[in-house]
């Protein structure tokens, strides 16, 4: 490119100093121009200028700009998580101890409670109790002055006893639980049979069925335990009687 300039400039010389060679030799001999106008224009210099004769940069391959330069790309540590897992060091398991299993302890059986510690049900409580549980009419209990009146037994004769009568006239039921003390059981016995004739007196002419009832009664003794009943029931009576004082 520089060697085109300089001959661009040098043709550009040439001409102006062919067209001044022609303007000096002018056929009409005019005296009125100069001949300081035939001195040719100051050509320039063919020597190029120091920025011209600079290594075009595009063209020099030796020396490079100082921002040409490759820049090295800094390795900054990336904030992205790497998709490849850290190893962690693999540690030996230690051998492990099997656990020893704890000694089972045995609930500790629950004492079962002494006769003496635990309430005793008599005999003849435990005889009435079943006989209640059957379907009988209303009842109500004798006292000693009634059991006294209507059998002609007294309490002092007896350790224990349970004496119901019905509470509405129109039934004959009635039960007499004892345990009777020693030597007094014929006089008992005697008092009993005393009760069951006037109970046969009283419903002899009156609602037969319950007549039935008193002629059907039951008297049993087991040792010193005596029951007397009447009732529809007297044969579940002796067998609860007979579970309970035999």
């Amino acid at each position: 490119m520089n060697h085109r300039f300089l001959a661009l400039a040098l043709a550009g010389t040439l001409t102006l100093g062919m067209l001044t060679a022609c303007g000096g030799g002018n056929s009409d001999g005019n005296a009125e121009t100069p001949n300081t106008v035939a001195t040719p224009p100051v050509t320039e210099s063919l020597t190029p200028a120091p920025e011209d004769s600079a290594p075009v940069t595009e063209e020099s391959p030796d020396a490079l700009p100082e921002s040409s330069a490759p820049v090295e790309e800094s390795e900054a540590p990336s904030n992205e998580p790497s998709n490849t897992p850290a190893a962690k060091p693999t540690s030996t398991p230690k051998p492990t101890t099997p656990a020893t299993p704890a000694p089972s302890t045995k609930p500790t059986p629950t004492p079962t409670p002494t006769p003496e510690s635990k309430p005793q049900v008599s005999a003849v409580q435990s005889t009435w109790n079943d006989i209640s549980k059957l379907s009988l009419p209303n009842l109500t209990a004798m006292d000693d002055a009634t059991l006294s009146a209507m059998y002609g037994i007294s309490a002092s004769d007896l350790k224990e006893y349970v004496c119901m009568m019905p509470l509405m006239g129109v039934h004959a039921t009635e039960f007499f639980i004892a345990e009777v003390k020693d030597g007094k059981m014929d006089t008992v016995k005697a008092g009993i049979a005393k009760r069951q004739a006037d109970l046969d007196a009283q419903w002899a002419q009156y609602l037969p069925e319950q007549y039935e009832l008193v002629q059907n009664y039951k008297l049993v003794t087991n040792g010193s335990y005596v029951l007397f009943a009447v009732s529809e029931y007297a044969g579940d009576a002796v067998d609860i009687f007979n579970s309970y004082t035999k």
